[in-house]
Parts: C-alpha cells; structure tokens; sequence
C-alpha cells in the first residue's frame, strides 16, 4: 500500500490532535446553554471541482480504503447543494459567489445576484453589487487574502474581491485589486493585504514577456507588476523571492506562473521553482496571522479541475492529496481554539469509480487461489488500474465489459477521453492519445485519458451536491444539507459580520 505523507507528517499528526480536541470544544458550544464562540480568523479551503467521487478515489490512492485524509477528520461535516440561480449544474464563478456571499448567482458571474446575467447579455445593465466575506472582513480591520494554484484572476480567487458579469474578462478583474486604479474595488480598503498564485500574463502587456519568457495578455499597455509595487506592495515570483517574505513585506503579490501554476506532479520541473500549495498556505497564515487584527484566507486547490476537465485523473487525484496536505499542514499552523477552517468545493465532475474492484491482496480477509503479477504490483492501491476482482473459484482476473474487454477503475461520463468508434482494447494494450498527446504505459501511466462515455472536448461538471467540513469556532454550523450559500452564513457568524 502507498503510504501517504498526510499520515506520518509531524504536521498531520499535530492537526488530528488539535481536531479531536476542538471537536468536544465545538460540540459542547453547540449544546443549549452555551454560547457561540466567535472566530478570530477564518481559512476557507475550496478544493475547485473536488466532488465526493473525487475525495474518494484520492483517499484510495493516498492513504488507502480504510485510511483518513485529514478532511476526514474533521468534527463536522455537511453537504451543499451547487446549482445556481440559472443552471442545474453551475460553474466556478457563480459557486463561489453564492459561498463568499450568502447569494445565489448566475452562471459567469462575479460578485453580482440573480438580476444580473452573464455578459449582460439582455443589455440592461448590471444589478447591486453582493458583499463579500472577505471585503467584510476587510472592514472589519482583519487581514485578507487569497492563495490559488489558478490564475488570481480566475472565478474561484477572484469571487471574493471582484465584481463583474463576464469571469473572462480577467484584465479588468485584475485592475479591480489594484488600490491605484480608477476601477479599483472600494470594498477592499486599503487593498487585499495577500494575493499569491498563478496569472501574469493579466498583469503584463502583450509586448513583454515575463520572468519565464511567456508573453503578458494586457492590450492597455500597462504593467501591473510595477503599479502593485508602486503601491506598496512585494512583488514575488519564483521561490526564491517566496521563500524570503516576511510580515514586513505586506501586503504582497506573488505571482508564480504566466497562466495557472503547475500540476503537483510537474512543479518539481518548474524554470523558475514555484512553492507547493502547502507552502503557500502555511506562509499566508503567517503572514496574515503576525498582527493582532485577525485574519480572513482563501485557499484553492485550483488546478484538480482542470486535470478532470483534461480527463486526466492521475493529475485531479494528485492535486487533491496535495490540498489534503495543505489542509493538514494549515491546520498545524494555526490556533484551533480561534480560527475556524472550512474545507469544500465549488462543484463536482461527472467522474465516477465504476465495477467491483478488489482491495490490495495484504488487505483481504482471506486467501485467494491466484492472483496475477499485474495486479500484485499494481501501484497507486489499485485505483488508476483495470477493474480485478475475485472469479468463483477463488482466482483474481480482470473484469470484463459485455465483449469480454476489461475495464478502468476510474472514468469520466464525457471529455476527450472518448474512443470514438473504434473497437474498446484492454486499457493496457490502449493506443490511444494521453495528456501529452501520445500513447501512455497503460492506465496507470500519469499522461493517461481515463475513457468518457460522450466525445467533448473538456468533461463537464456535475450537479450533485459537494462535501463540506468544518473545525474550529462556529463549525457546529456544518451539519445537514444545505444550500451553498450556507458556506457565507457559517464564516459570518463565526466572525460576527
């Protein structure tokens, strides 16, 4: 079995104390008698597209089937509901609006209720601009900021300080941060104290190129990087300059990729080096949490989306773990007794684990009759491999679709993992193109395109309903089925805003 970091980390090791701590403290407040205790800080972590099938497959790979992410230890749990004011199945713009606003959105949209339609397309102007936990917080005098392994400029970061009606007009969302702009969101006081993730190419011209050769995307001319620092804020972006802030280098920039940083797996080959999303978080904990005031974060573990839009769930499953580490090491860092940490997501994916499949031999209550060596040295617990389960006879074999062809674990219900017309073939034996646009080593191999039943150029989201876990003060909250907008409710309460 593949032994995860989040079990032996003196760091996860220390968050599944202080939870099973914090889990009486929380349900004694909950009990008639007892007062709420406020929140002085607030984490929120969204895992972007981190449906139920997705937390469970990544426990599979990272700790086993009976193992915990650290997710799963948590003293509270819920489940939220992710349709928006105009889809069944929403995208991550009107999600984390209704999350960071206590109001349902449209699909697009940013910061904006119901009346407003993406790209004002009716022509009628936009509505009342929604407040923000985070712009709340910010008026509060607390400290705020977001980290994202996207772009900071995408829907799920830029939801908590931006508003407009079109999530892709990422230029003008990045002027909106800027506390010298004429278009700067006046919500924001003084500005975001913390904003760290990918994105350059919003904050570059298109006549330059950045730190690591990539072109900027601005048609204005301008260069944000030297307007940031202009108004006082650090700019970073490798992990070197990282590496080096301190408390008295708020409020920061950094900026490490032209467009979202790299896949877990592929950030070691980064030019520049870029911080893990643990490093991220833990550092933004402690560069918001040095003063007195408090402090509001968002964490995303952007880019598990993307790697299930790509239909790639090697990569989705990996980002996922690495959030979970995230999560742990955060939890590590701060006082459980004044800060509570939300972990959810914004939507699912239509990405399913399907047959029967077999536990790891070592895991089994009894001995079986033979087993072949492709299934004794599976890696990953079994769980990017072909379906093997148990024939009558005590033997382990492959499992078959109705042609007698086996079948992957994991799949997507559509994307460009489609096979088209083409007769199935064992996926050991599958020819067919992976992430990097050649044939992999078999559906264990990392570039592999799990297969989709519905040829589409991206998968799609999913419209079931998400996990949300809480600890801390104010997590008593978490519990039942609610809508996502729940999510808003519990921070405000837990900071009195």
């Amino acid at each position: 079995m593949r032994l995860s970091m989040n079990v032996f980390s003196s760091g996860a090791l220390l968050a599944s104390a202080a939870i099973m701590l914090l889990g009486t403290a929380s349900e004694a407040s909950a009990k008639p008698g007892h007062s709420q205790r406020r929140a002085k800080n607030v984490v929120l972590f969204v895992g972007d597209g981190m449906g139920i099938s997705t937390i469970a497959a990544t426990r599979v790979y990272s700790v086993g089937v009976d193992g915990n992410l650290v997710m799963d230890q948590f003293p509270h749990a819920a489940l939220s509901r992710t349709a928006d004011a105009d889809h069944i199945t929403a995208d991550s713009a009107s999600t984390m609006t209704s999350m960071i606003t206590g109001t349902n959105a449209n699909s697009g949209v940013l910061g904006f209720g119901a009346e407003t339609e993406f790209g004002d397309f009716n022509a009628d102007g936009d509505g009342a601009r929604l407040s923000t936990a985070l712009e709340q917080a910010k008026a509060r005098g607390l400290r705020v900021g977001v980290v994202s392994t996207a772009r900071v400029t995408h829907a799920t970061p830029a939801a908590c300080y931006s508003h407009i009606n079109d999530r892709d007009e990422e230029s003008a969302i990045a002027l909106q941060a800027l506390p010298t702009d004429a278009t700067f969101n006046p919500a924001l006081g003084s500005g975001l104290d913390l904003i760290l993730g990918g994105g350059r190419q919003f904050f570059i011209p298109n006549t330059l190129a950045d730190e690591e050769g990539g072109m900027g995307s601005r048609t204005d001319g301008r260069d944000l990087r030297a307007e940031f620092q202009s108004a006082g804020y650090s700019y970073v972006w490798n992990d070197t300059g990282f590496s080096a802030l301190g408390a008295s280098d708020l409020p920061v920039l950094g900026l490490f990729e032209r467009s979202h940083m790299e896949y877990e797996v592929d950030r070691p080959n980064d030019v520049g080096g870029e911080p893990s999303l643990s490093e991220l978080a833990v550092k933004a904990v402690d560069l918001l949490g040095s003063g007195d005031a408090g402090f509001f974060l968002m964490v995303e573990g952007g880019r598990i989306d993307h790697a299930h839009h790509a239909g790639n769930a090697f990569r989705a499953l990996h980002d996922a773990e690495a959030l979970d580490r995230a999560i742990g090491a955060t939890l590590a860092a701060v006082n459980l007794r004044e800060t509570l940490v939300l972990v959810t997501a914004d939507h699912s994916h239509v990405f399913t684990m399907a047959g029967y499949p077999l536990k790891p031999l070592e895991e089994l209550g009894y001995s079986v009759a033979s087993a072949p060596d492709a299934y004794l040295n599976s890696p990953y617990n079994h769980i990017f491999d072909v379906v093997y389960d148990v024939d009558n006879d005590g033997n382990v074999v492959k499992s078959t679709d109705r042609d007698g062809v086996p079948y992957t674990v994991l799949g997507y219900q559509n994307g460009p993992g489609h096979r088209g017309g083409v007769p199935r073939v064992d996926p050991a034996l599958d020819p067919f193109p992976g992430l990097s646009g050649l044939p992999g080593a078999g559906p264990n191999d990392s570039e592999f395109l799990q297969e989709s039943a519905v040829p589409m150029a991206a998968e799609t989201h999913g419209g079931e309903d998400v996990a949300l876990f809480g600890a801390g003060p104010g997590s008593e909250l978490v519990r039942g089925t609610n809508r996502n907008s729940h999510v808003y409710r519990v921070i405000a309460r837990a900071l009195g805003l």
